[in-house]
């Protein structure tokens, strides 16, 4: 079968466009349809383990609404109506979401709020409104912003749900990991906003960085900081590396196996939220 799409297979040359693209995702168990906001793969923090080539810092260039809705339109055709799912993905799979994610923090786009408003539009032209979800893949680093909540708040009535990274509470891990300075502060301020507008997931990556396994202190650190917000979170996603970084690092990073994983997500779960882990 050629150009098929795998979990481990998220390669955006295959299919030709700008802003969507189609992925098979491990942790929405199905077809996603990605919208990427950040074609100059410029993203306000740096992880280590980010699959972007050449990724830099900064904010996303200016977007083309009209082609991203050319592009929607044609991808959610593609899957809807035509033979997509049966040529480039394994049998069984469906179309489970259209997420915001791309080469770096969506929210983070001045069109973000009108992209928001093709996207709904496209699901209640495919009559999407009950079988899709909309995700954000977020950061979190700009979800207190009143034009954030505005742009997110389109949403209401449609199913949605945030995504929000935490890889590490504390400030010298954060800094090693995502490669920014870190404050308690704004974390709880934009996860609270999070968790307002919409239902909210946990997703944090874990990784060995020279060869040594995240710690119990920084496990038992992140269980604390979560607690506060346990009866708020519908869940919390753990995943290691899926495929290589494409970032230099001066630190050696590996993915975590399925024992480990599991042995970290048995901890977390005396917080009593639903923790799921991907390998």
């Amino acid at each position: 079968m050629p150009n098929k799409l795998t979990i481990i297979n998220h390669d955006r040359r295959i299919f030709k466009g700008k802003y969507i693209y189609p992925v098979v995702s491990r942790r929405a168990n199905g077809l996603s349809i990605g919208v990427n906001l950040n074609t100059n793969n410029a993203c306000n923090w740096h992880c280590i383990y980010c699959e972007v080539p050449n990724l830099k810092r900064g904010k996303p260039e200016p977007i083309d609404l009209a082609l991203l809705r050319e592009e929607l339109t044609y991808w959610l055709n593609q899957v809807i109506y035509l033979d997509f799912l049966d040529k480039h993905t394994e049998p069984g799979t469906v179309l489970r979401d259209i997420a915001f994610s791309g080469n770096g923090e969506p929210t983070a786009s001045k069109e973000f709020g009108a992209a928001i408003k093709i996207v709904i539009e496209q699901i209640h032209s495919f009559q999407l409104h009950n079988k899709i979800s909309v995700r954000l893949i977020t950061n979190g680093s700009y979800l207190d912003l009143p034009a954030t909540k505005k742009a997110w708040a389109q949403l209401e009535g449609l199913n949605r749900e945030i995504w929000f990274k935490i890889d590490a509470i504390d400030p010298l891990e954060a800094k090693r990991i995502n490669q920014i300075n870190i404050s308690s502060n704004s974390v709880i301020s934009n996860l609270e906003s999070a968790i307002t507008i919409s239902p909210t997931i946990i997703q944090t990556c874990l990784l060995k960085i020279n060869k040594e396994l995240p710690s119990i202190k920084s496990i038992n650190h992140y269980i604390d900081f979560l607690k506060p917000f346990k009866s708020n979170l519908k869940a919390i996603h753990l995943y290691s590396l899926a495929r290589p970084t494409e970032q230099n690092n001066s630190n050696s990073i590996e993915r975590l196996s399925h024992d480990e994983l599991e042995s970290i997500a048995a901890k977390i779960k005396q917080l009593k939220v639903p923790v799921f882990f991907f390998i």
